[in-house]
């Protein structure tokens, strides 16, 4: 199972943004994080099909761990 960053932000109107980095244009929206996360599963893969399609390359999916740091500021 390959594996992409995702950025997930909140939108003005309401609602996520939520964007694949490592696969440019790929970005889709949905009401509520559970929902984003959905559509941009659905968007890396027909993305990643695409790709396939063309003969072009498929980037690696990260093998890397990712960790979470929050920053404060004052």
């Amino acid at each position: 199972m390959a594996k992409f960053l995702v950025y997930l932000e909140q939108a003005e109107e309401g609602g996520y943004i939520v964007s694949c980095p490592q696969l440019p244009g790929c970005v889709t929206q949905g009401e509520t994080v559970d929902e984003a996360l959905a559509m941009i599963r659905d968007a890396i893969q027909g993305y990643i099909a695409s790709l396939q399609k063309h003969g072009e390359p498929i980037p690696s999916s990260l093998d890397e761990a990712i960790e979470r740091a929050e920053v404060i500021v004052v």
